[in-house]
């Protein structure tokens, strides 16, 4: 984790400790002891709310956050089940559970912590935390397999959603690319269900964000519930949208004559991405920009799967650049996916 953001603090800290120190187990009586250690430390420490802070205030408060820290990482061994019991306390600060469990994670990155890290980053006031690191970390989480709708539909709902990307040319991340971020790295058994829901409500602040995200999942089972949306409520641009996408949709279509990537090309360059290696299709990307013609005409019905697991991985990357390959592989996935009984 970048050293600069520290478990997603607004103010910044230095996260990491050069050194891990592991001492021999400690008899039952110490154990006992150096529980009550740690979580007097805790609840010494989270007392405060960080938005709310000066910035002497939030100096001062980074280096104790640091001692917490510290104490865990100095003997994992014996004091990680304490940490993972303070923050299941239920009347445990939900920020100290959104800072801890970042540091739970980090000490044992197991899923039963990573399920609570979800839980408790839903949980915790965005006010409070770096919302970039908030979105990335769900996002990663959400291609790992977890279901981050909760977050997600709290995003949809927050005043403030938004943030900077200086590295990518200070780009704008608006509340619907956060939004496709979270609900696009989940598998779409998962954001399908929670993408209808919000749209279904005419109330929610992020309808017609929701909506976008639900015309883009390519699936036949997000086809076949866009035909109960009632689009009265959606801008005029999204109504026209949705209407030709029940009705003839322009799809993609593969390039004449011979196609330039063959389907072992992409299902090599799939299995790699799948094993957290990009260079394979980077290749055919430089070599055939306009490659998502030739997998239209070569992919068959059996290699989606992948394909959609592929563009959950990438949308977790959560920049920009993202965006432009989910929305490239969208094309693909509608045009093998779109058929007109499912709409009728």
């Amino acid at each position: 984790m970048n050293g600069a953001i520290r478990a997603g603090f607004i103010f910044g800290a230095s996260l990491l400790v050069t050194t891990l120190v592991c001492n021999l187990p400690l008899a039952a009586n110490q154990r006992k002891d150096a529980c009550g250690e740690l979580n007097a430390l805790i609840r010494a420490t989270y007392t405060f709310k960080p938005s709310r802070l000066s910035a002497a205030e939030r100096d001062a408060k980074s280096k104790a956050l640091d001692r917490v820290w510290n104490t865990a990482k100095s003997n994992p061994s014996e004091l990680l089940p304490c940490l993972r019991t303070a923050l299941q306390d239920p009347a445990a600060d939900p920020w100290f559970r959104f800072d801890g469990v970042n540091l739970l994670v980090q000490l044992d990155p197991s899923p039963a912590s990573k399920a609570m890290q979800v839980r408790y980053f839903t949980d915790v006031d965005l006010d409070d935390v770096d919302l970039r690191y908030w979105v990335q970390t769900l996002a990663r989480l959400g291609a790992e397999g977890y279901d981050v709708s909760a977050s997600a539909a709290r995003w949809l709902t927050y005043p403030k959603a938004e943030y900077w990307l200086p590295e990518h040319g200070l780009y704008r991340v608006t509340r619907s690319n956060g939004a496709l971020y979270l609900y696009g790295s989940m598998d779409e058994s998962q954001a399908t269900p929670a993408l209808f829901k919000i749209v279904s409500n005419p109330d929610h602040p992020g309808r017609e964000d929701a909506l976008w995200i639900l015309m883009n999942q390519a699936t036949p089972e997000a086809l076949r519930l866009l035909k109960k949306v009632d689009s009265r409520g959606f801008s005029s641009q999204a109504q026209r949208s949705l209407g030709a996408l029940l009705t003839q949709p322009v799809l993609l279509r593969s390039r004449p004559g011979k196609p330039q990537v063959s389907r072992e090309e992409y299902l090599m360059a799939f299995r790699a991405i799948l094993r957290g290696d990009w260079s394979a299709f980077q290749v055919l990307v430089e070599r055939v920009p306009d490659g998502e013609k030739d997998a239209v005409a070569v992919l068959k019905p059996e290699d989606l799967p992948p394909l959609r697991q592929v563009r959950r991985l990438r949308i977790a990357h959560a920049n920009q650049h993202a965006i432009e390959y989910y929305n490239d592989f969208s094309a693909i996935l509608m045009a093998l996916t779109w058929k007109p009984e499912l709409v009728k």
